[in-house]
């Protein structure tokens, strides 16, 4: 595949699966003039209220224009989601006119599955099936990423019945260590593409691999219903750890965060 067609799928992906998050929690979707936007529920300016370019053809000026008259009515701030790949001139106008990103995360995908490795003896991984198990990741990714500012409430109103976690084209899945609940992970297909997402350890159980547990986990997942790669955009501190798990980057993802007016 073309590195072009490459990007353009892993950032379709992505878009798709920001529309599932934001579909499965009752929030609003409005996607117009190749403007994606989409607001998931209160209180995070950045991965559940947010805007992507879909057209490329769309200047800064008016994706902002459309952007900031969407979220001003809903009284939330928001993020606006660049990819290098696709969306330099984006990055440039937005630069040019004082914005800095606030987060930049590297875009990785693995085109291959990878071989199965031995869980510890205390360790099993379970996929999300029932309430209790939505329960036990929740539990996890409150906890894990909490450290990353994300607001502990927020995980409810995202993932309010097991159908968000589970569907023909959604899996996630929870490590229990010694029957608790310590790490967890999903995926989202879409466009071939299993997108993975939420990869977090409890604190409590932390610096005992499970992050690579339940990453390789979904990866396999996403591999077995259909996907021809996996993609991700790496948090800072698990960068070295998806690159050795033979994930490479490809581009990088860059959040310009607009705060409520």
């Amino acid at each position: 595949m073309k590195n072009a067609s490459l990007a353009e799928l892993v950032h379709l992906n992505l878009a798709e699966t920001l529309r599932e998050i934001t579909r499965r929690s009752a929030g609003i979707i409005l996607e117009r003039d190749g403007v994606l936007l989409y607001a998931a529920g209160p209180g995070d300016p950045g991965l559940w209220n947010g805007a992507v370019r879909i057209n490329p053809q769309l200047g800064a000026g008016k994706i902002l224009t459309m952007a900031d008259e969407f979220f001003r009515e809903l009284g939330r701030g928001y993020a606006l989601h660049t990819f290098d790949q696709l969306d330099q001139d984006l990055d440039e106008a937005l630069q040019q006119a004082g914005r800095q990103p606030q987060v930049a995360a590297p875009e990785m995908i693995l085109e291959t599955p990878m071989a199965e490795i031995e869980l510890p003896a205390d360790a099993v991984i379970e996929e999300v099936s029932d309430d209790q198990g939505r329960e036990d990741f929740l539990v996890v990714v409150t906890a894990a990423f909490k450290t990353l500012g994300v607001e502990p409430e927020i995980w409810r109103r995202a993932y309010p019945e097991i159908s968000s976690l589970a569907a023909p084209h959604i899996a996630a899945v929870v490590t229990y260590v010694d029957g608790a609940p310590a790490a967890a992970a999903m995926i989202y297909l879409s466009h071939a593409i299993a997108e993975i997402v939420h990869v977090g350890a409890h604190p409590d159980y932390r610096r005992r691999g499970l992050g690579e547990l339940v990453t390789r986990a979904v990866t396999g997942e996403g591999f077995n219903r259909g996907a021809r790669l996996a993609s991700l955009q790496a948090t800072p501190m698990a960068d070295s750890l998806y690159r050795r798990m033979g994930y490479q980057e490809i581009g990088r993802y860059q959040w310009y965060i607009f705060p409520p007016k």
